[in-house]
């Protein structure tokens, strides 16, 4: 386990590092569905899923141990809370900002 500023995550930085990155792809993916308005909204994706990932791996990881384990990082519970925190926070932005996810966008 690593030490954060005298915290503990309760997983390893590679699993961090794993969360991170699930993190980026689930904004990025959700960037690129619907009609996207301003630019940056994957960011705000981004950080939500990664809360919601933490959150998922050591609320809902810790009270069972269903799904892999990887370094202290509880794979499936972190998947579900990622895709439902980012996807709330995204339905949000996305209409706070005037887009939409009905609207093709142009390849």
């Amino acid at each position: 386990m690593f030490d954060l500023f005298g915290w503990d995550p309760g997983m390893s930085a590679l699993a961090g590092l794993f969360l991170i990155l699930g993190a980026l792809i689930i904004g990025a993916v959700a960037q690129v569905i619907g009609k996207v308005v301003v630019g940056y909204e994957w960011i705000f994706t981004a950080l939500a899923a990664f809360v919601g990932g933490w959150l998922g791996s050591e609320a809902f990881g810790t009270l069972s141990t269903w799904g892999p384990e990887f370094e202290g990082l509880y794979v499936l519970p972190a998947l579900i809370g990622g895709v439902v925190l980012g996807g709330v926070v995204d339905f949000v932005v996305r209409h706070l900002t005037g887009g939409s996810y009905l609207e093709p966008r142009p390849i």
